[in-house]
């Protein structure tokens, strides 16, 4: 029991460094952020253990847990509830719409229909179908902007937009404007950062490894670490890229997207530095946005620079693509 607890707290500890470094340099990190959650609740069921047990080791362990204590408001949050209908100057919503749904006959509608219901002002979406046609099912949004399967709508003016371009053979997208909202203007990024290209063989190998058949476990774990890794590295390269253009903004920023990694990561490390996250500031409960096949991980953020406020936020439930809807109220 000693040596799995202190194998299990180095393996904490080790997850606590993967956002900050890069997987560029040394990829091992960045995998270790992914088991961060389930180190947790083995590490705190061992402290317990040790505890019942009266032995000093658990001193070492609490002291392990407690130096991550950040982290774990980025999973759960622990914020009171937010004051209904409290005063806000912005409803933005970030939300990856699954080219408008896969899986339900009348997922499309659905989709349309809650994003036009929302009330929110300015919508980002990510899987967006590269159909401009598609922008007319918005009607109550008369401004947009779009590229490859990223956009955004807005019920104000876009007065400024462009593109962030990556390498080419990356899957990311990134899209800005800088909208006027009465006297004020704000510059909104939607993002879709790399994914982690997980094809049906993938999905077969984790079904087999969770249902515990082992039998081809050393070259399914291979496969899969293998595709994470590149994945990881490609994410922290584009993150970098969007971080110097947002510190080139001339106005507040406010960054959305599906970021298709958690907050233990070098990407939202990077892109959240010097910035607030809308769920730590208020969300309540469990973080996670993606409900596919995969583990469920918060992974769908809303950012913003410190000069702006949030309000409130909300993580809607519904189940019409395999992300979760993310919204938010801010005041400048």
């Amino acid at each position: 029991m000693r040596i799995v607890t202190i194998i299990t707290m180095i393996g904490l500890f080790g997850s606590y460094t993967a956002p900050y470094i890069n997987p560029n340099v040394f990829y091992f990190s960045s995998l270790l952020g992914y088991t961060y959650h389930y180190l947790l609740i083995v590490n705190i069921i061992l402290l317990l253990y040790w505890i019942a047990r009266w032995k000093k080791i658990a001193i070492l362990s609490i002291l392990i847990i407690a130096a991550g204590y950040p982290l774990i408001t980025t999973y759960y949050g622990l914020n009171p509830q937010t004051v209904p209908d409290a005063p806000h100057d912005l409803s933005i919503m970030t939300y990856n719409i699954q080219m408008l749904g896969i899986g339900e006959k009348d997922a499309p509608a659905k989709i349309v229909d809650y994003i036009n219901n929302s009330g929110n002002d300015i919508v980002c979406m990510q899987e967006f179908p590269q159909r401009e046609a598609s922008f007319k099912k918005f009607p109550a949004y008369p401004y947009y902007h779009r590229h490859r399967d990223v956009a955004f709508i807005s019920r104000y003016p876009i007065v400024n937009k462009g593109v962030i371009n990556f390498d080419k053979g990356h899957s990311a997208a990134c899209v800005y404007g800088d909208i006027t909202i009465g006297k004020d203007t704000i510059r909104v990024y939607s993002i879709h950062l790399e994914s982690y290209r997980l094809g049906k063989n993938e999905q077969q190998i984790y079904k087999e490894l969770t249902s515990g058949n082992t039998q081809n476990a050393t070259q399914g774990v291979k496969t899969i670490s293998s595709r994470l890794v590149t994945a990881n590295r490609n994410r922290a390269k584009q993150a970098q890229i969007i971080k110097n253009h947002m510190q080139q903004s001339p106005y507040p920023v406010i960054i959305c997207g599906d970021f298709n990694d958690t907050p233990i990561s070098f990407a939202y490390h990077t892109l959240s530095e010097g910035m607030k996250d809308c769920f730590i500031e208020k969300g309540r409960g469990l973080g996670n946005t993606y409900i596919g096949e995969f583990p469920s991980f918060r992974i769908d953020h809303i950012l913003h620079t410190p000069t702006l406020g949030t309000v409130s936020y909300t993580r809607d439930t519904i189940k019409y693509s395999d992300h979760y809807p993310v919204q938010s109220d801010i005041r400048f």
